[in-house]
């Protein structure tokens, strides 16, 4: 599983292609985060930290 921002979406899915892995899972944030105040970004983890957990433990 990776997590990546949405900037990162083709070049994820084809280093995980190019390492044998094509069906990975991959889990797209908001980009950018950069400008993101620390408040904002711990909201965003929040938000994903369920299907993050969803993923690690179905693998779906």
């Amino acid at each position: 599983m990776s997590v990546i921002t949405e900037s990162f979406t083709r070049a994820a899915h084809a280093r995980a292609s190019s390492l044998g892995m094509p069906g990975v899972q991959i889990l797209a944030l908001p980009s950018p985060l950069a400008p993101r105040s620390i408040p904002e970004v711990r909201q965003m983890a929040h938000e994903y930290a369920g299907r993050i957990a969803e993923m690690l433990t179905n693998g779906k």
